[in-house]
């Protein structure tokens, strides 16, 4: 279980007494037990109703300024702003209210340059944006206009800031927009790194899990013409319902019985198409289809894990929506299919741009170096490393033609793509599944790679699962916030995995066994 660092909250001259003579429905709680203490009462459900304290704007030695203050339904904040510090270290921040403080850590923010902000204060290679992030211990406590303050080195500033309350499905998009688009003097892996490494990486991947949690509560499940059957076909749709119309069909079309085809729908706003189409496919063709549709998009890897948990079999093989049947190779997904078990391996398969040139045959794991830029500001900031690295995965024989001698038998592989995945139910359910730490996409399938070849057994490549690969082509994300995730969720796969690549995957230099 992840634990996320709270901000933490300092309490000062609370007054209990006061706060249950001027707040009735304290009284009330206390005495229904919805809380065991005024202060338990003050924390949970925010501010002293009768108090009109006035806070004002107050001129300090530096310029600043707090453009966005959002908080959360779920008390996660996020504070975006400048300020012309030209310091060496990183400022210190709080918010203040009637009887608390809040020090904001300092791996609860980051900086980003602003040309906006350089053109009326001064050029040159200062990082005058600031981003800071984090969750609060109480739903509400943030729920109020607050003092905001900042200690630098170049001086001080406050002002009173009031919050924007939004769900946190915008909080969460709105930073992930900020770090696909961001930019940095002192270079931008070198700016992320201690945010998405540290406090405020664990607080965005617990937003994302509350979002995830929201979006598959409402699941709404159909399935058409059931029956019993010994394969599960998983595929997860975004933005796009052709898949449904296609996939079936050509696999039908080349002899292949998929059992089952569970479609997760991940964009709600095309579930009625969706269920439409099921409903003619399986109509038309005789064939089993099962369609989830989640109240939000939630990711590959919990759409995934909440298909998986709905299965009829328990032999399971996930496809992606942008791979089909190869007419040429279809005899040998037969013979795969009609295998009585997948046992404690983890199966990829051999994807294609056509029938001659392969797109995959397992997936490596290699590092990139970044450097911190000599840049005028923060010189002496430790936050800010010298230098660092960031995991990477890459594709086997990407674009190389195929050469049937070299696939007589499996191969052991590092990791494999999601695109294409066979396993024994058992065996993924006992791993958790797919961790939902990667937000909405990227990353997962080699994390669950990793964690398979350390608990339950090999990962490999199964020679007779030949497939095309419509790269790229299977959803349609659109908006910044998705690149943001993939950037953020290298970070989170390096944090989780580096240890483990230094110690066993390193030594040749390709992420290779």
């Amino acid at each position: 279980m992840l634990e996320v660092p709270l901000l933490p909250v300092a309490i000062r001259n609370f007054d209990e007494s006061r706060y249950l003579e001027s707040n009735p429905n304290a009284r009330t709680a206390l005495t229904s037990g919805e809380a065991v203490s005024a202060l338990d009462h003050y924390l949970r459900f925010g501010i002293d109703e009768n108090k009109h304290s006035t806070i004002r704007r107050e001129t300090g030695a530096v310029a600043c300024s707090v453009e966005r203050y959002l908080v959360s339904e779920s008390g996660f904040c996020l504070i975006i702003g400048w300020l012309a510090d030209e310091g060496c270290e990183t400022p210190r921040m709080k918010l203040i209210g009637g009887e608390f403080t809040i020090d904001l850590p300092r791996t609860a923010s980051f900086r980003q340059a602003r040309k906006d902000v350089e053109q009326h204060v001064r050029d040159g290679a200062y990082d005058y944006g600031f981003v800071a992030f984090g969750q609060s211990p109480s739903k509400t406590l943030l729920k109020q206009s607050l003092l905001f303050q900042v200690a630098s080195l170049a001086g001080t500033f406050q002002t009173k800031v009031t919050p924007e309350i939004v769900s946190d499905k915008r909080v969460l998009n709105t930073l992930l927009q900020i770090i696909a688009t961001c930019e940095s003097h002192s270079g931008k892996q070198a700016a992320l790194n201690g945010f998405l490494c540290g406090a405020s990486g664990q607080a965005l991947i617990q937003l994302f899990r509350s979002h995830v949690a929201s979006a598959v509560s409402s699941s709404y499940v159909e399935r058409f013409r059931p029956r019993k059957v010994s394969s599960s076909f998983v595929t997860v749709l975004f933005g796009s319902t052709e898949p449904i119309k296609l996939q079936p069909l050509l696999f039908r079309a080349a002899g292949i019985d998929f059992g089952e085809w569970i479609y997760v729908c991940n964009s709600p706003e095309d579930a009625d198409e969706v269920l439409r189409y099921a409903r003619l496919m399986s109509d038309l063709y005789d064939v089993m289809i099962t369609v989830i549709v989640l109240g939000d998009n939630a990711g590959f890897g919990a759409a995934n894990n909440v298909a998986i948990d709905h299965a009829a079999s328990n032999r399971i093989f996930i496809i992606n929506p942008d791979v089909y049947a190869v007419p040429a190779y279809a005899r040998q997904m037969q013979q795969v299919l009609a295998e009585a078990k997948l046992g404690k391996t983890l199966w990829g398969g051999l994807l294609f741009y056509d029938d001659h040139n392969l797109m995959h045959s397992g997936m490596f794991i290699d590092n990139d170096s970044f450097v911190r830029r000599n840049s005028l500001n923060r010189t002496d900031d430790s936050l800010l490393a010298p230098s660092g690295r960031l995991l990477r995965v890459e594709h086997f024989d990407k674009g190389v033609p195929f050469s049937e001698r070299e696939w007589q038998k499996p191969k052991a592989v590092p990791a494999i793509t999601g695109a294409v995945m066979g396993f024994e139910k058992p065996m993924f359910e006992k791993l958790g599944g797919f961790s939902t730490r990667y937000i909405y996409g990227h990353y997962e399938d080699a994390d669950l790679s990793l964690r398979w070849s350390a608990s339950n057994g090999p990962v490999c490549i199964h020679p007779q699962i030949r497939l095309v690969h419509l790269e790229g082509q299977g959803s349609r994300a659109r908006g910044e916030e998705y690149r943001g995730a993939s950037m953020a969720n290298r970070y989170f796969f390096t944090a989780e995995h580096g240890d483990y690549f230094d110690k066993h995957l390193a030594k040749t230099g390709r992420g290779t066994p």
